[in-house]
């Protein structure tokens, strides 16, 4: 069987509709239908029950289409293989990940990214709180998954990968603790962490504002922090509170805080980031869309996936 009856073939046993698998393989129906019946004359028997109303596989469609489809998947992967290493994806890519969730579907992206490039590795790191974007600058990492916004001249924002409902992390005994939501203004008069290192004002400013929508004064621990790890042990203490999203309910976990949902407060967005100078590079390229590809299935609740962005886009977010 040539590669395009497979094609046909094992798109129409998922759609069960020739109209849907014409628009989905950029053919036309009457093209469906007449590999259908070629294959159908070759194998001697029919491999879908069919009316003006229905489609359904026969039970030999069905034994056709549980062998083909490994040996279908194993010759795309090949040529998929084969074509990228040909366009120049070898070598190593470093991904670089600002926090927990981002780091889990990083590390997903590279098992997926080396099967189906295997001139190309990738090699995982973590960009801290007071890392910012320094790791793109110094040749550090070749893409980050990191806290928005990124508003740099030299760099793209890919994507949205991940945003959701803002949250703050307070102390256990905490005046807001025991509140489902709290709002903005909720805030006055506390204090949030400061971050240590390279993080703009406009990137702080926003994670962690000065004032309410009132005017009221909110403000910042005087000692910075340079890793959520070292934010989340002032907020257990009582010194300080922190932004967050919803990965905060399942991946940060601790007797000692608590998390408490802002309603009226911008979303968490968590975005691709790369050198604009590399915007042609493959490895970028492809690695990026293995992470759109795979992050909804790992996306914890509380958190939705997030939507392609234009190069260069100017999104906003949260903090861990």
């Amino acid at each position: 069987m040539e590669r395009t009856e497979m094609e046909v073939f094992l798109a129409l046993s998922e759609e069960l509709h020739f109209g849907r698998t014409a628009e989905r393989l950029h053919v036309t129906t009457g093209l469906v239908s007449k590999t259908l019946k070629k294959i159908e004359r070759r194998i001697g028997a029919p491999l879908f029950e069919r009316t003006s109303r229905h489609v359904a596989l026969t039970p030999i469609g069905r034994d056709l289409r549980d062998d083909l489809l490994p040996l279908y998947e194993g010759i795309k992967l090949a040529l998929d293989r084969a074509e990228l290493a040909g366009r120049g994806i070898r070598s190593t890519l470093t991904a670089g990940f600002m926090g927990t969730q981002a780091g889990r579907i990083l590390s997903a992206a590279r098992g997926v990214f080396e099967r189906r490039n295997p001139h190309c590795g990738v090699r995982v790191v973590e960009t801290r709180l007071d890392h910012h974007v320094t790791q793109l600058r110094d040749d550090g990492a070749d893409l980050l998954l990191t806290a928005l916004p990124v508003l740099e001249p030299d760099l793209t924002v890919g994507a949205v990968v991940t945003s959701g409902p803002r949250y703050v992390c307070l102390a256990a005994d905490h005046r807001l603790a025991g509140r489902g939501s709290a709002s903005f203004e909720d805030l006055a008069g506390e204090t949030f962490v400061s971050v240590a290192g390279s993080a703009p004002e406009y990137w702080s400013d926003f994670h962690t504002p000065r004032r309410t929508p009132g005017g009221r004064v909110i403000g910042r621990y005087p000692e910075p922090c340079a890793t959520y790890a070292e934010a989340l042990a002032l907020v257990a203490d009582g010194r300080a509170i922190v932004p967050g999203d919803g990965q905060l309910l399942v991946l940060y976990q601790r007797p000692d805080i608590r998390f408490v949902e802002m309603t009226d407060m911008p979303p968490v967005e968590h975005g691709l980031v790369w050198r604009t100078r590399d915007d042609a590079d493959e490895r970028v390229r492809a690695f990026a869309d293995i992470v759109l590809e795979i992050a909804p299935a790992l996306a914890v609740p509380g958190t939705i996936p997030g939507v392609p962005g234009a190069a260069g886009s100017r999104t906003v977010s949260g903090m861990a």
